[in-house]
């Protein structure tokens, strides 16, 4: 699983739009989408922001392997 993929099945999980989780993370609903089409990836302060408020391992996530 890809990164994008996994960020994608997290925020859907919670009925969250791409606006919602990004005002979660102070980010842009546009940054979100590039992040779930894996046209960019998250720097690690993201990363640090994604894992601590999806409860996720940051290595699994950062390897787009979240288990749920």
């Amino acid at each position: 699983m890809f990164i994008g993929t996994a960020l994608r099945k997290l925020r859907t999980e919670r009925e969250m739009s791409q606006t919602e989780l990004g005002a979660e993370i102070q980010m842009s609903a546009t940054t979100v989408s590039r992040w779930e089409s894996d046209q960019m990836r998250p720097n690690v302060e993201s990363l640090l922001k994604l894992a601590a408020f999806f409860g996720v391992p940051l290595e699994q996530l950062a390897n787009g392997r979240v288990a749920r």
